[in-house]
C-alpha cells in the first residue's frame, strides 16, 4: 500500500515537471517578436510557472521520500529514478524545441524574399493551398512604374534598393490571418485581403499607391516612383490562376491610364473605376 502511494505521487511530480517544462517552452516561444508589454506578461508568467512548478514537486517529493527510511536501500534507486526522468523528460523537450525552431527557420527561408522579407511565391502556393473553398477575397496586382529604365539606368543595385524600400512600405498593410502580401517576381508584388468587399479593396488600393507613389532617396541618386494596382474579387470557388490573371490584366489597363492609378476587373455588366493619387513630381 505505502509503495503504491509513493509511486502515484512520484508519477504526479513527474507530470508536474512536464507539464512546467512545456509551459515554459509554449510561453517563451516567438518571445523575441512580442512587443514589450506582451513580452513582460509573458516573463511573469514564467516565473509563475516555473515557482508552482517547482513547489508542488517539492512537496510531493518529500512525500514520497517519508515513506522511506535512511537505511532502505530503495530510497537511493528512487532519487536516482527520479532525477533521470526528469533529465530525459527536459532534454526530450529541449530537443524537440530546437526542431522546431530550425523547422521554422527553414519554413521562413523557404516563404520569404530575402530582399524585400515579404512572402515569396512559395509563400503564396502556401497560401492558396489553405485557403478555404468559397472565401471572400480581394487580389490586388501591384506593379512599379518604370522599374526597367530605372534597372537599366542606375544599375541593379539601385533597383534593390529600391525594392528593399517599397517591401518596407508594404509591409505596414499586412494584417495576420487577414491580408498578406507577396513579392512575386521583379518588381511585382500582390496583395491578397480576406473578407474584403470591393469598397475595402478599393480604399486599400489608394492607401497603397499613396504611401509608394513618391520620391525614393537611393544613396546618391533620389527619385520620383509610382506603381499601378488591378484589383479582381472572388465570386465562388476559387480559382488562383484566373484570379491572379483577372488582377495582372487589371493592372496593365490602370498602367495605361497613366502612373498612380488603380483599375478593378470588369465583372458582369460593371464598370472599373480608376483613380488618380495625388501627389507632386519630383524636379
Amino acid at each position: 500500500m505505502e509503495e503504491a502511494r509513493n509511486y502515484i505521487l512520484a508519477v504526479l511530480s513527474i507530470l508536474i515537471g512536464v507539464l512546467t517544462v512545456y509551459s515554459i517552452l509554449r510561453l517563451t516561444r516567438n518571445f523575441s517578436k512580442c512587443h514589450q508589454r506582451a513580452r513582460a506578461v509573458r516573463t511573469s508568467l514564467v516565473v509563475l510557472v516555473i515557482s508552482a512548478g517547482l513547489g508542488s514537486m517539492h512537496l510531493l517529493g518529500k512525500r514520497t521520500l517519508s515513506g522511506f527510511t535512511a537505511e532502505d536501500s530503495n530510497l537511493f534507486i528512487t532519487m536516482a529514478l527520479y532525477v533521470l526522468t526528469l533529465a530525459g523528460i527536459l532534454y526530450l523537450f529541449l530537443r524537440v524545441r530546437m526542431l522546431l525552431v530550425e523547422r521554422e527557420q527553414l519554413k521562413e527561408l523557404a516563404y520569404r524574399d530575402t530582399l524585400t522579407g515579404l512572402l515569396n511565391k512559395n509563400g503564396m502556393d502556401h497560401f492558396w493551398d489553405h485557403c478555404k473553398s468559397g472565401e471572400q477575397l480581394a487580389v490586388l496586382y501591384l506593379d512599379l512604374n518604370r522599374f526597367k529604365s530605372i534597372n537599366d539606368t542606375l544599375g541593379h543595385h539601385a533597383g534593390d534598393l529600391l525594392l528593399e524600400a517599397v517591401g518596407g512600405s508594404l509591409q505596414q498593410f499586412s494584417r495576420k490571418g487577414k491580408r498578406h502580401i507577396f513579392r512575386v517576381g521583379g518588381d511585382e508584388f500582390v496583395i491578397i485581403a480576406k473578407r474584403c468587399s470591393r469598397k475595402d479593396a478599393e480604399q486599400l488600393a489608394l492607401k497603397v499607391l499613396e504611401n509608394i507613389t513618391r520620391n525614393y532617396k537611393l544613396e546618391t541618386h533620389e527619385l520620383f516612383v509610382s506603381a499601378s494596382v488591378g484589383i479582381t474579387m472572388s465570386q465562388g470557388r476559387i480559382d488562383r490562376k484566373r484570379l491572379l490573371q483577372e488582377a495582372d490584366s487589371a493592372m496593365y489597363n490602370a498602367k495605361q491610364l497613366g502612373s498612380g492609378r488603380y483599375a478593378v476587373h470588369k465583372q458582369e455588366n460593371t464598370l472599373p473605376p480608376v483613380k488618380l493619387v495625388s501627389s507632386s513630381r519630383a524636379q
